[in-house]
């Protein structure tokens, strides 16, 4: 089978409906569901923005005599506004055909040139094992990739997905829980867009988020999450055609000292959900906010996307009290994540 590397035409109605099912291929085979998108989202999502801009390749091949199939995809993302030395990077393949050197060859002929073009000293780049794979086995197939890279293992995150819809006694059992330790904090729920008088107070939220998170040796700088980066994300959001499900935890003084959000995609026959951030402020934890954060976005989401099969998050394997709350709600472990960095000669 031959294989050809060329980017991905962003212009081509038939490139953005194939690169839109290697998506859906990629998340049913993983998580059993899907998001479906129209072209024009598709496009919006695949957008620079002013706080990184990005490169995208694709694997194809001719099954058929004049045609084209995508069975594999390449990325860069780069960094504008801090983690200037960084580029991150990416190789995913259609199951179905894997095992070809297709991942490879995305490397060689895509990701690689794009490093040294760049002039970034730090790569990062991510990739799966199996839940009870070994990380440090040379025969993994991303541990190979990243030999190929100069990356090396800085920490390793669970993936759990969570089958949908959950049961309202499971989430008045969960609620009853967190309202044992809750006192006079509070949770509100917003839709989709941070309300204009609290984006300050969000954007620390966001930013404590990054500080926090048990990354390991991972080399991150947090941005600085300003009102205008807030929008920007709400309206690149929006513009793919994904609506946010926020919760924020309040303080008895009225100050905001948690968050969390799930992300779902509008659009008819989707279902699969993505369970984005959850903070707890360091000084107000013990209250169980966590899960009242989350048995409140969790509720939301049996009103109001009822067609969701499948939840998926990502924790950190340092981080027991979220993997705890995930476990409590019913999340199930789907592949080991290893996050990998370097500074190669290549």
């Amino acid at each position: 089978m031959h294989v050809t590397i060329r980017p991905l035409d962003v212009t081509s109605d038939l490139d953005i409906a194939q690169y839109s099912a290697l998506d859906a291929a990629l998340d049913e085979a993983a998580f059993g569901g899907s998001e479906v998108q129209t072209a024009a989202q598709c496009r919006a999502s695949l957008t620079d923005s002013p706080y990184w801009r990005t490169q995208r390749w694709v694997a194809v091949t001719e099954p058929m005599e004049g045609g084209e199939m995508i069975v594999g995809r390449a990325g860069v993302f780069v960094p504008l506004q801090e983690n200037l030395e960084t580029i991150a990077v990416g190789a995913s393949v259609h199951p179905a055909h894997r095992g070809r050197g297709i991942a490879t060859a995305l490397v060689e002929e895509a990701l690689i040139p794009a490093i040294r073009e760049s002039g970034r000293g730090l790569v990062e780049a991510i990739g799966e094992i199996s839940a009870d794979g070994d990380p440090d086995d040379p025969a993994e197939p991303v541990n190979r990739l990243a030999t190929r890279l100069g990356v090396t293992r800085k920490n390793v995150a669970v993936c759990r997905t969570l089958a949908l819809p959950l049961e309202e006694a499971l989430l008045d059992d969960l609620q009853a829980e967190a309202e044992e330790k809750l006192g006079e904090y509070a949770i509100e729920l917003w839709d989709d867009e941070v309300p204009e008088e609290h984006l300050a107070a969000y954007g620390l939220l966001m930013r404590q988020l990054e500080l926090d998170e048990p990354d390991g040796d991972v080399e991150h700088e947090a941005p600085d999450y300003t009102p205008e980066r807030i929008r920007t994300s709400e309206r690149r959001r929006r513009e793919a055609g994904t609506r946010a499900l926020i919760a924020v935890a309040i303080a008895p003084d009225g100050s905001f000292v948690g968050n969390t959000e799930v992300h779902v995609r509008r659009t008819p026959g989707t279902t699969v959900g993505w369970q984005e951030n959850t903070l707890v402020m360091p000084e107000h934890r013990g209250h169980r906010l966590g899960l009242a954060l989350k048995v409140a976005t969790h509720r939301l989401l049996r009103e109001q996307a009822p067609g969701l099969r499948a939840l998926v998050t990502w924790n950190s394997h340092v981080n027991p009290w979220m993997i705890a709350i995930n476990e409590k709600l019913g999340y199930e472990i789907t592949y080991r994540e290893l996050v990998l960095q370097g500074r190669p000669q290549l």
